[in-house]
C-alpha cells in the first residue's frame, strides 16, 4: 500500500510506503477444546476470521515432565500441578499464528479473555474463555504473552522450525 504525500504547491509528490509488518504468537488449543470437534472448528473459524495466518502447526500431546518443562515460568505456584496434570491429559492444538495489520500477540490474548475464566464471563462474555472455559486451568486456550515467551515457546514445540526465516520471507 502507498500513501501519496502531495505537497501544497503540487510540485512534487512523495510517496511512503506503508509496510505491514508480520507478527507472531504461540496459540495453543488446549485439551478441553480439542477433544471436542464442535468447539476445535469454532475457534478455529474464529481464528481465520479474525485474520490470522496460520504459518505452522501440529496436534500434539505431552508427559507431565514435557507440561512441566513448557510451564516452567509457573514452577511453585498453587496451580502449577492442576495445570501440568490437564496439559498432559490429552491431545492439543499448537499453532503459531501471524497476523499482517495487528499485533498477534495482543490480538490472540485479547480473543482469549482473562485466565480466570468467570471472570471472563464477568467482563468478556465473547472472548474464547468465556465461552469455552471451565477453569483457570481448564481455559480453553494459551497465548504467548510476550516476544521473549513466543520465541522460548516456538523453540520447544517446533524446535526445527526457523521462524525468523519465515517470518522473514512474509515481511
Amino acid at each position: 500500500m502507498y500513501v501519496d504525500c502531495s505537497c501544497r504547491d503540487k510540485s512534487s509528490t512523495l510517496l511512503v510506503s506503508v509496510m505491514q509488518r508480520v507478527t507472531l504468537t504461540l496459540a495453543l488449543l488446549k485439551p478441553d477444546v480439542y477433544s471436542n470437534p464442535k468447539h476445535h472448528e469454532t475457534l478455529l473459524k474464529l481464528i481465520n476470521k479474525e485474520q490470522f495466518i496460520v504459518a505452522k502447526e501440529k496436534v500434539t500431546s505431552w508427559n507431565k515432565h514435557q507440561a512441566k518443562e513448557f510451564y516452567c515460568e509457573h514452577d511453585g505456584k498453587f496451580f502449577q500441578q492442576r495445570l501440568v496434570e490437564f496439559m498432559s491429559s490429552g491431545e492439543f492444538h499448537a499453532l503459531v499464528l501471524a497476523h499482517k495489520s495487528k499485533d498477534a500477540i495482543l490480538t490472540w490474548r485479547s480473543m482469549l479473555g482473562m485466565t480466570k475464566c468467570y471472570r471472563s464471563r464477568e467482563f468478556d462474555r465473547n472472548s474464547i474463555r468465556a465461552l469455552y472455559g471451565l477453569s483457570d486451568t481448564r481455559n480453553a486456550g494459551h497465548g504467548s504473552d510476550s516476544m521473549e515467551s513466543f520465541e522460548r515457546e516456538v523453540a520447544f514445540l517446533f524446535p526445527s522450525w526457523n521462524w525468523r526465516e519465515w517470518k522473514h520471507s512474509n515481511d
